[in-house]
């Protein structure tokens, strides 16, 4: 197995963890697909996520019932299928795309239960798993019941999801803070907490915090750290700052870097999003050929050691 491979697998632990029943060949498919759901390719996703969803993993199942509905910009009879076999395994998010009013079996009434049972199965199954310590449910019965003492309660026990929702959560305005700067203070405290723990999307989050107040080396630090974790836009606000367009962090000069890190981008953004592509274009003439060879030879050794680029789009989004 690549060293990519076991980078992805391991990024994706936090998710629900590698089925250790799944065979080499089908743990890649996942690898795969779920690689491509986080760039936004859920048509390209579908028949790796298919391949271990047959063969009856539970994180599988569940991203495969996403990628479909995402595809088809609504509930399908086929992800509503897959959500099913996911929240008979035990996934509280699967229950809740059940429980929705949006779906079918809220709309059709086409489901093998209702909405109120996957409801209440999402609430008993979630509480009885987060009273045992379980991370991942402390911040999954935020979802299930809209109670922040949920998201409070994963981030002080040390979960980086609960930790980002939560400052993500006082961010938006909610709850009462009455000291001066007190929201603000816990917003920071928390993405920092994230941040430190590993989380991509909270490190950016302290990359911007950092460069508005003018702390540039903290901004410089967070970026790299973000962008090493493979989020999409510390990848292409590196990459731009590196061939100074434009220079805002006080990077050296490195055009090669540069035009890598911009090219891995590229590669992964739809038809339409030409910010890497137009910089790239704007760049090539004032590079030697033999720069930008090795800048693509160091896209490709990038690709071997680092985390595939991804946009880290929450597991139960919208």
């Amino acid at each position: 197995m690549s060293i990519r491979t076991i980078v992805v697998l391991w990024f994706f632990l936090f998710a629900g963890g590698v089925n250790a029943d799944l065979s080499p060949a089908v743990q890649e498919a996942k690898s795969k697909g779920l690689v491509l759901y986080q760039q936004r390719k859920q048509i390209s996703a579908t028949p790796y996520l298919k391949i271990a969803a047959e063969a009856g993993d539970r994180e599988a199942q569940y991203y495969l019932g996403e990628a479909l509905r995402h595809a088809k910009f609504f509930m399908s009879s086929e992800a509503q299928r897959w959500y099913e076999a996911a929240a008979e395994q035990g996934d509280l998010h699967a229950m809740l795309r059940l429980a929705s009013k949006r779906d079918l079996c809220g709309t059709l009434e086409a489901c093998s239960q209702d909405q109120d049972y996957w409801r209440q199965r999402a609430y008993k199954e979630g509480l009885e798993r987060a009273e045992k310590g379980d991370l991942q449910a402390m911040s999954q019965m935020y979802a299930v019941t809209g109670d922040p003492d949920w998201l409070k309660k994963a981030a002080e026990a040390g979960s980086l999801v609960g930790q980002y929702q939560l400052a993500n959560y006082y961010k938006n305005g909610n709850d009462w803070f009455f000291l001066p700067g007190a929201r603000e203070r816990e917003v920071e405290k928390w993405y920092g907490a994230a941040a430190e723990n590993g989380h991509a999307l909270a490190m950016m989050e302290c990359f911007g915090m950092s460069a508005t107040r003018g702390d540039f080396e903290n901004a410089r630090k967070w970026l790299v750290k973000a962008a090493e974790k493979g989020e999409v836009d510390a990848v292409s606000t590196y990459g731009a700052n590196l061939v100074h367009m434009p220079d805002q962090m006080g990077f050296p000069l490195d055009k090669v870097r540069g035009y890598a890190f911009l090219s891995l981008v590229a590669e992964i953004r739809h038809e339409g999003d030409d910010f890497e592509r137009g910089l790239l274009k704007a760049i090539e003439p004032t590079m030697s050929a033999d720069q930008i060879s090795k800048a693509k030879a160091y896209a490709e050794e990038w690709k071997k050691t680092h985390p595939a680029i991804s946009y880290f789009d929450p597991r139960f989004g919208f």
